[in-house]
């Protein structure tokens, strides 16, 4: 993974903890907390989505032709694919049937498999709840983890796209 998105990543993890630390201090009924979960929603999953489609554009700058880097940076670097593993596995077979199974066959033999595909949709669907006006479910706590997992199941994809 380039620095850039390594660094893009290191930032939300700190602003999860810096949010973390701001809803501890607020009283447990504070409207605050809301706003600051729902905006920890929206950062943890706009940075994986973002990094995730990044690492494999950025695989194609490596090709010589101007157009094959515009068409990359308009159709999967700025396009919309929410960080979901099945999303994951279908952008990675559209390039390369290899790239999505040798994914698959990663994520199934990591110890806690279930867990992290469970968080990635997990992550995207209390954002989808949020963006259509209804309450997310899931707690402050709950998206740091789902942020974690999902974390996870990027740096397995990141070592299948070379």
């Amino acid at each position: 993974m380039k620095n850039e998105l390594q660094d893009l990543t290191h930032e939300c993890t700190a602003e999860l903890n810096e949010i973390e630390q701001r809803i501890n201090e607020l009283p447990s009924l504070d409207k605050m907390r809301l706003y600051l979960t729902n905006y920890a929603l929206m950062k943890a999953c706009g940075t994986l989505e973002y990094v995730y489609r990044s690492i494999i554009a950025d695989f194609f700058n490596q090709s010589p032709l101007i157009q094959i880097h515009t068409y990359i940076d308009k159709t999967v670097r700025s396009g919309s694919m929410s960080a979901t593993y099945n999303n994951m596995c279908k952008l990675l077979g559209k390039f390369d049937d290899r790239w999505k199974n040798d994914f698959k066959n990663l994520v199934e033999q990591h110890a806690n498999s279930q867990r992290i595909i469970s968080a990635s949709n997990s992550l995207v669907n209390n954002r989808h709840l949020f963006a259509h006006g209804k309450a997310p479910t899931a707690s402050f706590m709950d998206i740091c983890h789902y942020y974690q997992d999902t974390l996870e199941l990027i740096q397995i994809l990141d070592t299948v796209v070379k």
